[in-house]
């Protein structure tokens, strides 16, 4: 069951990853694959965007897909 939280922070999450998908000229699904393919390193930074895109897919998939903002 959605709660008000959960979308909260999925909207945040999208948020916060459209700012690195900016910053990195990236897409978040791209970062992934250059990171454990060895290309990006290992920065506090990257390892942040990684974070968050996990928790990103993680709680997308804890939520109805008709009630995401953007889906």
């Amino acid at each position: 069951m959605e709660t008000k939280v959960q979308q909260l922070d999925l909207n945040e999450l999208q948020r916060r990853l459209s700012v690195w998908e900016k910053q990195y000229g990236l897409t978040s699904a791209e970062c992934e694959q250059k990171f454990f393919n060895g290309e990006l390193g290992d920065s506090q930074e990257i390892i942040r965007w990684i974070h968050d895109y996990h928790s990103y897919k993680i709680l997308l998939r804890s939520v109805k897909p008709q009630n995401v903002v953007g889906a």
